[in-house]
């Protein structure tokens, strides 16, 4: 049942991006409290409204974005410690908006952006379900958009004040 939640989802994220309206506009269909998984089995949905409208936190977001101990593929690998990334096969993180940092992570828990490494990065396919809460990526996001983009390439550089 999850799986065709998941399914449903996907189907009408994509469908209203390829009709041109922005992912906050989408209404998601209504889950019964049945269909919904357990406590225990942890949370198998995203609220993508709830990640756009929760506030980041800055060190929660660095935490997580250099944590290698709880993913073994972190942020900093591909986008550098400081978001700006080692070379020119990724994109720069730091100083981007907040709010684009958001959809594209949506984006790819969702499976609308299509990038072997980022989908895996973020989604469990076996147990169906996203790594990161909607928390986590709002702390994320924010944490990348506070960075200087000017930053020195090695990880260390000013730090743009959090709101």
């Amino acid at each position: 049942m999850k799986k065709v939640v998941l399914l449903l989802l996907v189907a009408l994220m994509t469908s209203v991006a390829l009709s041109g309206h922005a992912a906050e506009e989408v209404v998601a269909p209504e889950v019964e409290k049945s269909e919904m998984a357990s406590e225990d089995e942890g949370k198998a949905y995203f609220d993508y409204k709830l990640a756009f409208s929760l506030a980041g936190d800055f060190e929660r977001g660095k935490q997580l974005a250099t944590q290698a101990e709880r993913f073994p593929r972190t942020c900093r690998f591909c986008h550098g410690a400081d978001g700006i990334a080692p070379g020119d096969h990724h994109p720069n993180l730091a100083g981007q908006k907040d709010k684009y940092l958001r959809s594209q992570l949506i984006s790819f828990i969702f499976m609308q952006r299509q990038s072997h490494i980022m989908n895996r990065t973020l989604v469990d396919f076996e147990k169906e379900k996203p790594l990161y809460s909607e928390q986590e990526v709002a702390d994320l996001a924010f944490y990348f958009s506070s960075l200087d983009p000017a930053g020195d390439g090695k990880g260390e550089q000013a730090v743009s004040k959090p709101l």
